[in-house]
């Protein structure tokens, strides 16, 4: 990329974290730490537990449950950033977020209703969020983030495809920050389909890239990242957790998954200007489901190589389960601590069976982090691709 851009500010929110401290905090050290207690089993669908959300400022009147998350990991990201409750110049600060599924909880809950009561007994509160952009509107008027406004609902990739348009934004001059990211609030009849497709695990794990991998869990989640130009962010002595070295974006047939993941990996490392060789660490978006963890392997041999095989590679859905288009944004989260920190973090002990693999699999406990750039890949369900390199931020 021309311009340095940065991520200065982290917001994440899952079942069981709020913040970036909390959600790396998830995943273990030394691989003694179990990811649940013995013998219990997750439910079908984890939920953000309501009094973390009652935790945070109030939302405006109204607000959906979607709404309420992508408010929520705003704000924490905000604050994180230094930038509090005023982002900056509003008319060059912008907001980007993505959706795998939008408001499809809020929209069956107002056709419920007209099914039940009549098509003249539409609940209007219901209705003004039964399209996507209204969270998105309502977080630009609380945080008063009047430049570039977007709101893509796309699949699963489509957190990072909000990090992808933000950082496109920064790129033309249209925005100095950008405030970008993705949340997902599955409903259960989703759950129900994926279910009824096999894609879920009976036993409740992730066990992504392993032999007796059964399927994935499902994940209520939301990620907000700030993006600024590094000198700006320097200016006013913001933390420069990460550099987006380069982004990558592709789409295909549903057949040729693989490919399309291999060509966005391999434009992303062209971005960055750098060689596979010189990646320190993959954040892989594997989940658990064998067809789909089959086209990430493939993919990530295609477009690394020999490298394939030797790369450090750590999968964040063994821990957080399948979250969607949260997925991208929250693994971008990890690999920016991961430079920052100078560790790449690990699996649980026993979730993964590294020898069964042939990737060199982080399981267990975290590894450092020696060279300065790491690789982030999300796959779409319906046939998208992106992938994103960050680099170690130079002081």
């Amino acid at each position: 990329m021309s311009r340095g851009i940065v991520i200065s500010g982290l917001g994440a929110l899952c079942p069981r974290a709020a913040g970036r401290k909390a959600l790396w905090d998830l995943f273990p050290r030394d691989g003694s730490e179990p990811l649940l207690p013995r013998g219990a089993i997750p439910p079908a669908l984890e939920r953000i537990p309501e009094p973390v959300l009652e935790l945070l400022p109030a939302p405006p009147r109204h607000m959906d449950r979607l709404g309420r998350l992508l408010l929520a990991a705003t704000t924490l990201a905000l604050e994180d950033s230094r930038l509090g409750s005023a982002a900056g110049d509003p008319l060059r600060t912008g907001i980007a977020m993505g959706s795998g599924y939008g408001c499809l909880p809020t929209n069956e809950e107002y056709l419920e209703g007209i099914l039940e009561r009549g098509s003249r007994y539409g609940n209007p509160v219901v209705f003004q969020n039964t399209v996507t952009n209204a969270a998105t509107g309502s977080i630009s008027v609380v945080h008063d983030l009047r430049g570039p406004n977007a709101t893509l609902c796309s699949g699963w990739a489509a957190g990072l495809e909000a990090l992808d348009f933000g950082c496109q934004q920064l790129e033309e001059g249209l925005a100095a920050r950008m405030v970008v990211g993705s949340a997902d609030t599955p409903s259960k009849r989703l759950v129900e389909g994926m279910s009824l497709q096999g894609w879920l695990s009976p036993h409740g794990t992730a066990l992504p890239f392993a032999e007796d991998s059964d399927g994935t869990r499902v994940s209520e989640a939301a990620c907000t990242l700030v993006l600024e130009e590094v000198s700006q962010a320097r200016a006013r002595g913001a933390h420069l957790y990460a550099e987006v070295a380069g982004t990558g974006r592709r789409g295909g047939p549903l057949e040729e998954q693989a490919r399309t993941l291999a060509r966005a990996v391999s434009d992303a490392v062209h971005a960055a200007r750098i060689e596979p060789e010189q990646l320190g660490a993959v954040f892989s978006g594997a989940n658990g489901r064998r067809d789909f963890d089959g086209c990430e392997g493939r993919a990530l041999r295609e477009a690394l190589g020999p490298w394939a095989s030797r790369v450090p590679v750590t999968c964040p859905k063994s821990v957080l389960g399948e979250t969607f288009s949260a997925a991208g944004p929250l693994a971008v989260l990890l690999g920016a601590l991961a430079l920052d920190t100078g560790w790449v973090p690990g699996t649980p002990r026993g979730t993964i069976p590294a020898s069964a693999s042939p990737f060199n699999l982080v399981a267990g406990a975290s590894r450092r982090l020696e060279p300065e750039w790491v690789l982030i890949t999300a796959l779409g369900d319906e046939g998208s691709a992106l992938a994103v390199v960050l680099r170690r931020s130079a002081p």
